[in-house]
C-alpha cells in the first residue's frame, strides 16, 4: 500500500480515484456512461463499482473500518427485500452513482468520507423507501407535491417511547439529503424540486415540522454531580488492582497448561474402574472467582475503570480515547517547561481526533501524572488482546483488530455505577460517555481555565462550541460563583487598612474612598455592581480584578504583569519579604542560566516587575 494513501483527503477525491484507474478511460461524471462501463471503475483499493459494498478502510486506516464502509443493502424495504436485489436495479443504479459524485466530485460542504458512509442510513434510505412504498423509481420522477408527501411521511415515522419528535430527531432522518439535491446536475438522474418544500433550509424545516424544537443551547446530557465523580475516582482508583490480578491469573494458567492430573473413571457397571488423565482443573476459588465468565466481567470492569480516570482527567471524547495505541511512545509525553523560574514536567495524553479535519490527526490533551497509572494497568490487564496484534490501548474483546465499542463502554459505564452502588439522590446514577466531557469542562473552568484554552483542551473547532459547554449548563453558573466570591472579596478589601500596590491599587484607593462614604444600602449596591462588571481571582502576586479591556495577560495568567497592569492588586502586608526572597532566587537563576539568552530575559523581565513593586511599596 502506498503510504500517500493515508492522506489521501489532502488532495482532490477525483484525482485520486483517477489515479486507482490510471491505464483505463476514467470518468468524473457517469451522465450517459452505461452499467457495464462502470462495473469496472475502481472507487476505492478494495473495491469496484460493481460491488454491493465499498470499503474505504485502505484509504484511513487510523480509523475504524465500520465507519468507512458504504453497504447498498443497508437501504432495505418492508418486504424483507433491498436495493441489491433483483428487481431493484433502479434503485441501486442511482444510489451508486450519487454516492460515486461524493467521492469524484463532492458537494460544497465537502463531507469527511465516514460522513458520507454514515449519510446512507439516513435521508438517503428515508427516501428511497418511501419511493419504493409509492412506486417512484426515478429521483428525477418526485414531483413538488410527492416531496411534500415525503416530508409527511418522514415525519410521522415511529419514535423511541412516548417523547414528542424534537427538531434534532427529525434533522437526523433527512441527514444528507440536500446533498442529494445539489449533485443533481452532476447526475443522470437528480432531485429536481428541493426536497424541504418552500423552506429555505432544512434547520427551517426541521423547526415548522417537528413537535419541539431544541436550541443549539439545549442538552440533554444531564450534569454529574460532584460526590458522583468523586465516587467514580475513588472506585476507579481502587480498580486498577484488577491488572495485577488478570495477570497472576494468565501466568498461573500458563504455568498450569501441560498439567494433568489423574482421576477415576467408573465402567457402566459402576464396580469397575481405571485411572485416566484429565487436564488440571484451574483453581478459581484461589482467586475469589467460579468460572473463566467472571475474568470477562473483571476485564470489562477494569477497561471502565481507566475510562472514568482518563475521561475525566482529560476531557476527550469517547472516539479520542478509545483510538489510544500501546506503547508510552504511542500515548504519552512527558514536557519539561521552564515556569516562574523552575522547571516543572507537564504531562499529555497522545491521541487521534477527526473532528478538527477529515483524518484522525494527532493530537495532545494535557493531563495529570496520575493518569499514566491507567494506561499502565489497562496494558497490563489486556495484555493478551494486544499480544495477539490488537493496537489498540481499549482494545475490542469480539473483534481482534478494532478498539471497543461506543455501545460496550456504555453498557459497562452502567453496570459499573451498579456494581458500586453509586447513587444520587438515592439512585443510581445513569452514567454515559458525554458526561466525563461537561465535568471535565466544569472542573477547568472552576479552576480558573480561560475559554480559549478549554477550547484547545476540548479540542473545538469553533470557541462558540466551548462557550455552549459552559453557558447554561457550566459557565455561566460557575462565572456566578465567581461573580459571589468577588463580591466577598470586594467587600473584604474595602474594610481592610492593608495597603495595595500593583497596577490597580491606585484604582482600588478611589474605590474605598467612595465606599467609606455610603450608607449600608448603598454599599450593598456598589459590591453587586463592581462583582458584575469584573471577576477577582487569586495569582501567585495578589489579586487579579480581571477586565480584557485593561489587561496585559490577554486573559493568560502566566502572562500577568502586575506591577503594570491595571487589574492587579496586592496587599502589601508581608510583600516585601517576599518578594526580596524571590529577587535573590531570580538572581541565583540567571547566574545558572547565564548561557541561555532567552531565559536571561525572562528572568530580567520579572526582576524588573519585582522592582517596580519594591518602589510602590516604598511610596506606600
Amino acid at each position: 500500500m502506498n503510504a500517500d494513501l493515508n492522506d489521501v483527503s489532502r488532495y482532490e477525491r477525483l484525482d485520486y480515484v483517477k489515479s486507482l484507474n490510471s491505464g483505463k478511460e476514467f470518468y468524473g461524471s457517469l451522465k450517459g456512461v452505461p452499467e457495464i462501463t462502470r462495473a469496472g471503475i475502481r472507487v476505492s483499493a478494495l473495491s469496484l463499482y460493481s460491488d454491493d459494498c465499498w470499503d474505504f478502510s485502505a484509504e484511513f486506516p487510523l480509523l475504524r473500518r465500520s465507519s468507512l464502509i458504504i453497504e447498498f443493502g443497508t437501504i432495505s424495504f418492508d418486504d424483507g427485500s433491498d436495493i441489491t436485489q433483483k428487481g431493484c436495479e433502479c434503485y441501486l443504479s442511482s444510489v451508486k452513482e450519487y454516492f460515486y459524485s461524493l467521492l469524484v466530485d463532492p458537494p460544497s460542504s465537502y463531507p469527511k468520507i465516514s460522513t458520507v458512509c454514515l449519510s446512507i442510513k439516513k435521508g438517503i434510505r428515508a427516501i428511497v423507501r418511501f419511493m419504493h412504498i409509492f412506486g417512484v423509481e426515478r429521483f428525477s420522477d418526485l414531483t413538488e407535491f410527492e416531496l411534500s408527501e415525503f416530508q409527511v411521511w418522514v415525519c410521522s415515522g415511529g419514535r423511541q417511547g412516548d417523547g414528542e419528535l424534537t427538531n434534532r430527531t427529525l434533522r437526523s432522518r433527512v441527514y444528507g439529503l440536500s446533498w442529494l439535491y445539489e449533485q443533481s446536475n452532476k447526475l443522470s438522474d437528480g432531485l429536481v424540486f428541493w426536497p424541504f418544500g418552500s423552506s429555505q433550509s432544512v434547520s427551517q424545516w426541521t423547526a415548522e415540522f417537528s413537535e419541539k424544537n431544541l436550541s443549539r443551547r439545549h442538552s440533554s446530557t444531564p450534569d454529574m454531580p460532584d460526590e458522583i465523580a468523586v465516587s467514580l475516582l475513588e472506585c476507579a482508583f481502587s480498580d486498577l488492582s484488577i491488572a495485577d490480578n488478570l495477570q497472576d491469573i494468565r501466568l498461573r494458567k500458563e504455568k498450569d497448561r501441560n498439567q494433568t492430573v489423574k482421576e477415576k473413571e467408573y465402567f457402566p457397571d459402576g464396580f469397575y474402574w481405571k485411572y485416566v488423565e484429565r487436564p488440571k482443573p484451574f483453581p478459581w476459588e484461589e482467586y475469589g472467582l467460579s468460572n473463566h465468565a467472571q475474568v470477562k466481567a473483571l476485564e470489562s470492569r477494569l477497561a471502565i475503570a481507566c475510562y472514568i480516570i482518563i475521561a475525566l482527567l482529560s476531557g476527550m471524547r469517547f472516539h479520542e480515547i478509545v483510538h489510544l495505541r500501546v506503547g508510552r511512545n504511542e500515548n504519552w509525553r512527558v514536557r519539561k517547561v521552564f515556569v516562574d523560574g523552575g522547571v516543572r514536567d507537564f504531562y499529555f495524553l497522545v491521541s487521534r481526533t477527526n473532528k478538527l479535519e477529515h483524518d484522525a490527526t494527532k493530537y495532545s490533551w494535557q493531563t495529570l501524572p496520575v493518569v499514566e497509572s491507567a494506561l499502565d494497568a489497562l496494558e497490563k490487564g489486556l495484555e493478551h488482546r494486544h499480544s495477539g496484534g490488537n493496537g489498540f490501548l481499549f482494545a475490542s474483546r469480539v473483534k481482534p483488530d478494532e478498539r471497543t465499542s461506543l455501545s460496550a463502554i456504555n453498557h459497562g459505564l452502567k453496570l459499573y455505577c451498579q456494581h458500586h452502588d453509586i447513587r444520587h439522590d438515592g439512585v443510581v446514577w445513569k452514567l454515559s460517555t458525554h458526561q466525563f466531557r461537561k465535568k471535565h469542562a466544569r472542573l477547568m473552568i472552576r479552576g480558573g481555565l480561560g475559554i480559549r484554552f478549554l477550547q484547545d483542551q476540548l479540542k473545538h473547532y469553533d470557541v462558540e462550541m466551548t462557550r455552549l459547554y459552559g453557558d447554561m449548563n457550566v459557565y455561566a453558573e460557575l462565572q456566578q460563583e465567581k461573580f459571589s466570591l468577588s463580591r466577598e472579596k470586594y467587600d473584604e478589601l474595602m474594610q481592610s487598612q492593608i495597603p495595595v500596590v500593583g497596577g490597580g491599587g491606585q484604582e482600588l484607593a478611589e474605590l474605598k474612598r467612595m465606599y467609606v462614604g455610603m450608607r449600608a444600602g448603598e454599599r450593598e449596591e456598589f459590591l453587586d455592581s463592581l462583582s458584575k462588571k469584573a471577576v477577582i481571582e487569586q495569582l501567585d502576586d495578589g489579586l487579579c480584578m480581571y477586565r480584557p479591556s485593561k489587561a496585559l495577560c490577554g486573559g493568560d495568567s502566566s502572562n500577568c504583569r502586575p506591577a503594570d497592569c491595571n487589574n492587579s492588586i496586592i496587599p502589601v502586608d508581608g510583600l516585601r519579604r517576599n518578594l526580596l526572597w524571590r529577587q535573590r532566587e531570580n538572581n541565583r537563576l540567571r547566574g545558572f542560566f547565564r548561557g541561555n539568552s532567552l531565559k536571561v530575559s525572562y528572568l530580567d523581565a520579572r526582576q524588573a516587575e519585582i522592582e517596580k513593586l519594591l518602589s510602590q511599596i516604598d511610596e506606600v
